[in-house]
């Protein structure tokens, strides 16, 4: 799990990552942490994609408080887990206007944090997947369902979203390790294609969005009309 931790009270961002690396601890869980001292540092790092499962914000803090800062963040990002902490309560309920799902008051409790951890676990994975690249030095938050298709070239993937691509070093076949239980399917050898995104099949090719088409393979075809068919009839269609 990816956690983002923003306060600048250094004893209380040292306190945080304790109780969250003794949660992981107790349940085996991977846990990676960011943390950052202002919500200017955090902006500043990230520059408006946030490549984390969960962020959790102090209020109270510099030019910027929490509560900016979780309305910054759902400028681009609607899916990531935003929890705030606090030593007073009077926040409470503008936690709703950004979907927070948690408002923690101080001094903090470590079962509240547990609480907190273990919610963000069951439900990471319910919501839209994505995936993290390496864009110019920056990391780059992308769900999913922003993917229209994926191009090898080479020993690169070529991702395709509506007007933008990216490019990163990875393996066709990881790719499609990654996405077997995703709504993704190989067309072609070099490609892999976002069933959201498919207008239209024929014997050697499948038309996209936006006029788009790739190549479709004579052993790939019977496979990928099955899952078309069946995805536009689970979608009531």
């Amino acid at each position: 799990m990816r956690i983002c931790l923003v306060d600048d009270d250094s004893t209380q961002l040292d306190y945080l990552k304790v109780i969250i690396k003794k949660w992981a601890n107790k349940y085996n869980t991977n846990t990676d942490i960011n943390f950052y001292q202002s919500a200017e540092e955090m902006l500043f790092e990230n520059n408006e994609s946030y490549p984390f499962d969960m962020i959790i914000l102090d209020i109270q803090m510099g030019k910027i408080n929490g509560i900016q800062l979780a309305k910054k963040i759902r400028e681009t990002d609607k899916n990531v887990i935003i929890a705030f902490i606090s030593g007073m309560a009077d926040y409470v309920f503008v936690g709703y206007e950004v979907q927070a799902i948690r408002y923690i008051l101080k001094p903090i409790k470590d079962e509240k944090v547990y609480e907190l951890l273990d919610y963000a676990n069951t439900h990471i994975g319910k919501e839209n997947k994505y995936l993290i690249l390496s864009v110019s030095g920056e990391k780059k938050k992308i769900n999913y369902d922003d993917i229209v298709y994926f191009e090898s070239m080479g020993h690169y993937i070529v991702l395709h979203v509506e007007n933008k691509e990216y490019d990163y070093k990875y393996k066709m076949s990881d790719l499609c390790l990654e996405l077997s239980e995703s709504e993704f399917i190989r067309t072609h050898r070099s490609y892999v294609v976002n069933l959201n995104y498919i207008e239209k099949i024929t014997k050697n090719e499948c038309q996209l969005i936006n006029n788009i088409k790739v190549p479709l393979s004579r052993n790939s075809y019977k496979e990928v009309n099955e899952k078309f068919i069946n995805y536009y009839k689970g979608k009531g269609v």
